[in-house]
């Protein structure tokens, strides 16, 4: 995609959207994510707005939307989730304007508030004495995002029917990943056999649920906005879906670490938070390899993931050598 063509169209549907008066100034990527292009624009009266493009070539991961039963990628999703988070009290990014046409474009496109603030990993990096205001604001949402309930799984375009497993589902994503990690990363061949069996192990005994929570599915401090009132607005929100909590609550933990006992306080089962924990970090692996093979623009980050991630697999693989222990001394 050519960037003048772009800010030439996006100039033109400014002012068809907001007004003569809303001359477009300046249209600056924001460098960030993987699944879709994001602009900074402002205007000559210094109003200020976010521009996303959805299109093949602004994601680094590919869906198929008549084959894979969770995308993350999707403006139609955007904007379903969008007015529905909206509707349940959870605080998001207003959405302006959305064009799914691909009329006068060969992309998707949305005009989106503009949050003046910082992420939520800066906010716990440079400012933790903002913490105390800024969590109950990142539960409440939490919270009535959490207490939306459907008795299947499924994205709001594309629920599945009462007979879908999402442990056999998670459970098979999970062994895909690990054959592609030893296909690709030679070197800890030995670790992901191992991770394999105790994928095995996790499942037993774990039946399906008749009541699924309706979760965000990427939620890390990354994908939340902090204002300058210390309110936390949810970004990046296309992959929400109807799902068991604990996928969420799981990576939660991962991300928020020390922050997440002020986030979570629901009963959950231990032995999906384990399994889950697992299949989060195999995923996220295998997602940093890809990123790191296509040469994804912030490598330092991507090499960071795949250390990260590698150093939680290997403490799997260590408790559960201690529990095998345990249980053999008995």
């Amino acid at each position: 995609m050519e960037n003048e063509t772009i800010k030439e169209f996006m100039a033109q549907k400014a002012g068809q959207i907001f007004g003569n008066a809303f001359i477009l100034n300046r249209m600056k990527r924001v460098l960030g994510g993987a699944q879709k292009h994001t602009y900074l624009a402002e205007t000559e009266n210094n109003f200020k707005f976010i521009i996303y493009i959805w299109d093949k070539s602004t994601s680094y991961f590919s869906y198929d939307c008549k084959k894979d039963v969770f995308s993350s990628s999707s403006a139609q999703l955007f904007e379903e989730n969008n007015k529905f988070m909206m509707q349940h009290n959870v605080n998001v990014p207003k959405l302006y304007y959305m064009d799914r046409s691909k009329e006068n474009q060969e992309y998707e496109y949305a005009f989106v508030e503009y949050i003046d603030g910082i992420d939520m990993d800066e906010i716990i990096s440079k400012y933790p004495e903002r913490l105390h205001f800024v969590l109950p604001s990142l539960k409440n949402s939490i919270d009535n995002l959490h207490n939306i309930k459907s008795a299947v799984v499924g994205q709001l375009n594309n629920f599945q029917t009462s007979e879908f497993n999402i442990i056999d589902f998670s459970f098979n994503s999970a062994q895909k990943d690990i054959d592609y990690l030893i296909q690709v990363d030679d070197k800890n061949k030995e670790l992901y056999s191992e991770l394999s069996d105790i994928l095995c192990q996790s499942t037993q005994s774990m039946t399906t649920r008749d009541e699924y929570t309706f979760i965000h599915g990427e939620l890390g401090p990354n994908h939340v906005i902090v204002d300058e009132s210390n309110n936390a607005f949810l970004i990046d929100i296309e992959g929400a879906k109807y799902c068991d909590l604990e996928e969420e609550t799981s990576f939660l933990k991962i991300r928020f670490g020390n922050n997440y006992k002020n986030l979570i306080n629901k009963q959950l089962d231990q032995k999906r938070m384990e399994f889950y924990h697992l299949c989060h970090c195999l995923g996220n692996l295998s997602g940093a390899i890809k990123l790191k093979i296509d040469n994804y623009y912030d490598i330092d980050d991507v090499k960071g993931m795949i250390n990260y991630f590698i150093s939680l697999l290997r403490k799997v693989v260590d408790e559960n050598s201690k529990n095998e222990y345990y249980v053999h001394s008995l």
